[in-house]
């Protein structure tokens, strides 16, 4: 009897391992995260005079005309556009409505430029100009799709601005996908090959399109250009990431902070790579400059805390957490409660038993529905044979959403440990009942119903 006994608590414990190895298999599977800067353009807001190449003022509108460019050359808009505004639409030509669009558009009377450009396309629908000009009002208006179609509709005309180009790129990435912006990005950089924006645009669409041999070669050659740029060399890592190169990743990104980035996503990125390529006094150093910054969210804090102790390195996780002891106060009830649950799992590691129940229960005395806390203070209570408390904390797990699973196969390792295999029994029907995929349950429940009926049959 004793031997089988023994089997099933090995099988339960077997069983509630693999329930904690998926719980936490987010923290022993690296993933790398780089900050990088979006794609991004400088929008005029206004384009300019009209020039007259694109259409032609009529005869009787030359001494007009004249009149403007004066005022025009003067800065006085609102002088043409009191002018203009005494004629009907119909009375000027495409040309000085034009002018009318592009004066409202520069004053930022964005609907008045609309209505205005809209009425010039009616009468010439093939203006180069009025469309380039009406996708970047809808740029200003964050109307993308429009602004998407008259830019799509300049090149098809026959637009041969780099500016168009690399703004239709921009769109086509943002709502068509990187594919889409690949070529104009590439048109806009042939006609202004030293203009960085266009090149950082297409370094995007190529990354995001993961051609990463053309990406590497675009980046080799913006790094050659600026060698100083701390974006380029998070580029550069974020690039190896996916490359899975990874320590050239962490040159890259040593790089980056070197020239001056600060950001503290980039930083944590940082110390992961050096502890995940076993540099672990750099990483440790990375994760100081992380906590001196003062800025550091709970979220981090557990990330750093769930390296350091998969690493065994409990003497600065305790260091850790002592140095951010000052700012809990600081923290929200749910961090507060994060925070003191790391101090119990530090205590239980090292088998400072009373400070650990502490910390366990500070922890859930700021968030009674921290799950994971209930989970482990159970299982740190059953380990100590308090038998009574673990089955009440593995009772309130049971009714947290992601704790059930472990709350019940909990429960039913304290039974068999209390050698009260009816309830043991019941426990793992109830488990199997609501988690039937976990088959390896099926047969500890065959061997506890011949525990019972042996028991029961004496």
């Amino acid at each position: 009897m004793k031997h089988i006994s023994t089997s099933i608590i090995a099988g339960l414990a077997l069983c509630a391992a693999a329930v904690n190895a998926a719980a936490s298999s987010q923290l022993t599977q690296p993933k790398f995260d780089i900050v990088l800067d979006k794609p991004k353009f400088v929008l005029p807001q206004f384009t300019g005079p009209y020039q007259e190449r694109e259409a032609s003022i009529v005869p009787s509108e030359y001494e007009a005309a004249e009149r403007m460019r004066g005022l025009l050359d003067s800065g006085e808009k609102g002088e043409v556009l009191k002018e203009l505004e005494t004629f009907y639409s119909i009375e000027l030509s495409p040309a000085m409505l034009t002018l009318k669009a592009q004066i409202y558009f520069s004053l930022e009377m964005y609907d008045k430029a609309e209505d205005t450009y809209l009425t010039v396309l009616k009468r010439m629908p093939q203006l180069v100009r009025v469309h380039s000009d009406l996708g970047q009002l809808y740029l200003v208006k964050e109307d993308y799709s429009k602004a998407r179609e008259h830019f799509a509709r300049a090149v098809a005309l026959g637009s041969n601005d780099a500016m168009i180009h690399g703004q239709l790129g921009y769109l086509n990435l943002m709502l068509h996908g990187p594919y889409a912006a690949i070529s104009s990005y590439q048109q806009a950089a042939a006609l202004e090959p030293s203009n960085f924006q266009w090149q950082q645009g297409l370094l995007s669409a190529l990354t995001q399109a993961e051609m990463f041999t053309e990406a590497q070669a675009q980046l080799k050659q913006m790094i050659a250009q600026k060698p100083n740029s701390p974006e380029l060399w998070l580029n550069q890592a974020a690039l190896s990431l996916h490359q899975e190169d990874y320590r050239r990743a962490l040159t890259s990104l040593e790089m980056a902070l070197a020239l001056g980035d600060k950001d503290l996503r980039n930083i944590k990125t940082a110390a992961q790579l050096h502890l995940h390529l076993g540099s672990y006094d750099r990483a440790v150093a990375l994760l100081d400059r992380a906590l001196s910054s003062g800025k550091l969210e709970m979220a981090s804090l557990n990330e750093y805390f769930s390296w350091l102790s998969q690493l065994g390195m409990w003497d600065k996780a305790q260091q850790m957490l002592q140095s951010t002891a000052s700012h809990v106060d600081q923290f929200n009830r749910n961090d507060k409660s994060q925070y003191y649950f790391l101090r119990a799992r530090l205590d239980a590691n090292r088998g400072q038993v009373e400070s650990a129940k502490a910390h366990f229960r500070q922890a859930l005395e700021q968030d009674p529905t921290n799950g994971a806390c209930l989970v482990e203070f159970a299982a740190f209570s059953a380990k100590q044979k308090n038998y009574v408390d673990a089955e009440l904390l593995y009772l309130r797990a049971e009714s947290i959403s992601g704790f059930e699973k472990q709350a019940l196969l909990g429960r039913a390792q304290v039974y068999v440990d209390m050698q009260d295999y009816p309830a043991a029994l019941n426990q793992m029907k109830a488990a199997f009942q609501k988690f039937p995929d976990m088959l390896e349950l099926r047969n500890n429940i065959d061997i506890l119903e011949n525990i019972v009926r042996t028991r029961e049959s004496i």
